[in-house]
């Protein structure tokens, strides 16, 4: 929970609503496929049978939020696009993130850790022609 004081009061923001902020904002940056939660979740969830019930859901597990002096800490497993610049989609997330939660929160983060799980390779379409089974098929009969 994070925690802004006022002239009136205090406000308390949870995690789950830093973590929706940050989830917008990553959804803005071209080169991000989508977040992924670690390899040792996905494994536990798989053999537990659960599933994802929406995207908020989702959206927790693959974005940490902790409080670590009072600023949020936040922990990113995404996935990227094949042939974007690392170094420079992970300062676009960090850039757009920081301001987001400035803007829409009015708060400054401790740290962004973007940690880059997976990459998405174009698909290669095939036609029946490509495959050496068929083509076999075909000669034999």
């Amino acid at each position: 929970m994070q925690t802004v004081k006022t002239d009136l009061g205090e406000i308390i923001i949870s995690n789950e609503t830093i973590g929706s902020i940050v989830s917008l904002n990553l959804s803005e940056v071209k080169g991000v496929v989508g977040s992924r939660k670690s390899i040792i979740k996905e494994i536990t969830d798989m053999l537990r049978g659960d599933t994802i019930e929406n995207e908020i859901e989702e959206a927790s597990r693959t974005i940490k939020v902790e409080i670590k002096d009072n600023k949020p800490l936040i922990k990113l497993n995404i996935i990227i696009k094949y042939g974007v610049r690392m170094p420079d989609i992970a300062w676009d997330i960090q850039s757009r993130v920081k301001k987001g939660l400035t803007k829409k929160l009015g708060i400054e983060t401790n740290e962004i850790d973007i940690h880059i799980q997976g990459i998405q390779f174009p698909k290669k379409t095939q036609s029946k022609r490509d495959l050496v089974a068929s083509n076999l098929f075909v000669e034999v009969f």
